[in-house]
């Protein structure tokens, strides 16, 4: 079984696009499992949905997707805001059809068990929240490594000791992390968003960035070697100086700059 596991698309086709070419010069793979936030952003939201909304993949909410569908504009982000107004209803009603990534049935292996082996487990943050991070702890202005007992209580009962390989976005940080008891965590990275910033309190964090130093797309592709799940996370280059001037013609320098150098700007 070999599978690619992407998250985070925020819009960007063109990253998205670099992602399914360099899946297809590593030779296909059986699955592509992708773990939401896929239109919010300036970019190019309905074409991106678009896209996806062809693809027989494996596709789940992540925390942004619903926010774009809520009525109300005054609770929605910018970047929600924007990929709202640009969805037709055939993109929206996709949109919310999407399995909600808190379906315990993800947790256990048992939605899409005919597809992915009953062993694979699917979240878009941690399986108790879409907005946790699993693998890494805000603190102070940034993310740290979470700790082993972290890990365990954001966990907690919801993943069966069955599940051999576990797949989380949100944090946009490219990792994979072996658990005690021999479980994958794999968080790909984001496939369209090198770098963001928060301004939401968290228990250590007030507010904090995430940048992962470079404007490449990020994927995973996991493979079963021997009776264990092993995984590549890959970074793809792409044309990001075209998308950066389209975020800039709708309103965003704050992305073009992350777009272009995987940083957020700094305030001199």
């Amino acid at each position: 079984m070999k599978l690619a596991i992407l998250s985070d698309v925020h819009g960007n086709f063109p990253a998205l696009d670099a992602v399914i070419a360099d899946m297809a010069r590593r030779g296909g793979v059986d699955e592509v499992i992708n773990l939401g936030n896929m239109v919010s952003g300036p970019l190019m939201p309905l074409q991106t949905a678009h896209f996806l909304m062809r693809q027989t993949w494996l596709q789940i909410a992540g925390n942004h997707d619903p926010q774009v569908l809520q009525a109300a504009t005054g609770v929605r982000s910018a970047s929600d805001a924007f990929a709202a107004a640009e969805l037709d209803d055939p993109a929206r009603w996709w949109l919310a059809s999407l399995n909600d990534s808190l379906d315990a049935r993800l947790h256990t292996g048992e939605l899409w068990a005919d597809r992915l082996g009953g062993d694979v487990a699917i979240c878009h943050g941690t399986p108790r929240s879409p907005v946790e991070y699993l693998l890494e702890t805000a603190e102070g202005e940034g993310l740290r490594l979470a700790l082993g007992s972290e890990i365990a209580e954001r966990l907690g009962q919801h993943v069966p000791a069955r599940i051999r390989l576990l797949a989380c976005g949100h944090s946009h940080v490219q990792r994979a992390l072996r658990l005690p008891g021999g479980m994958l965590v794999v968080n790909p990275g984001a496939v369209g968003m090198p770098a963001y910033d928060v301004s939401r309190a968290h228990p250590l964090s007030r507010y904090h960035r995430v940048e992962n130093g470079s404007p490449d797309a990020r994927y995973a592709i996991a493979e079963t070697l021997q009776g264990q799940w092993q995984v590549d996370l890959i970074s793809v280059p792409y044309d990001f100086e075209s998308t950066a001037q389209l975020a800039i013609k709708n309103g965003r320098p704050d992305w073009a700059h992350a777009l272009r150098t995987g940083y957020m700007p700094r305030l001199l």
